[in-house]
């Protein structure tokens, strides 16, 4: 399990889950500008986006700060400890990867989805710490959120958890309700 802390939307009310070079390929295979958000927001891209496993949006992500958790290791969810008050979980999300890697992606770095663009911005936020990623082996995975909240030194801190476990074929997601809403409140 890895986690991050202080992890924030950037003031936009989404969060986006990612492999960023499968999303540069799915932008080139289908013909999309460089501005994606406009693109997700103007025609079925981002429903088509999702099923295909290529990103998992999040939309209703309070401006706030978060600790996230990658669980890739099938470990025991943090937010379903004693301590922990599990506000959501949705499941039914497929996600490949094609660069075995991971990211937590905010919206200003898909108004220019390019490699000297959005896609050099992220790797330097990556290595500032400022925006989250993991390594993954390159292939399919089923994908489980869960939001809620967990306590450390008795502060409750708004928490994601992505449960990420291999599955063996490519398959479509099941997700309909695409705009679902991720608001962690009590």
């Amino acid at each position: 399990m890895i986690k991050f802390t202080e992890c924030l939307n950037d003031t936009w009310d989404y969060f986006f889950l990612t492999d960023p070079a499968n999303l540069l390929q799915f932008k080139k295979d289908n013909d999309l500008s460089d501005d994606l958000m406009s693109e997700f927001t103007s025609n079925a891209s981002a429903e088509l986006a999702i099923q295909k496993g290529i990103m998992i949006p999040m939309s209703s992500i309070k401006n706030q700060p978060y600790t996230v958790f990658f669980n890739t290791n099938n470990k025991a969810s943090v937010l379903k400890e004693d301590t922990s008050l599990l506000v959501l979980e949705k499941t039914g999300y497929i996600l490949e990867i094609i660069n075995n890697e991971v990211c937590l992606v905010t919206v200003p770095y898909l108004k220019n989805w390019t490699k000297k663009g959005g896609i050099d911005l992220l790797k330097k936020a990556v290595n500032t710490g400022v925006r989250q990623k993991v390594q993954l082996e390159n292939g399919c995975y089923a994908v489980t959120i869960l939001g809620g909240f967990t306590l450390k030194n008795e502060i409750e801190e708004a928490t994601f958890e992505f449960q990420i476990n291999p599955i063996s074929n490519a398959i479509q997601s099941d997700v309909v309700d695409i705009g679902f809403p991720f608001l962690i409140e009590k």
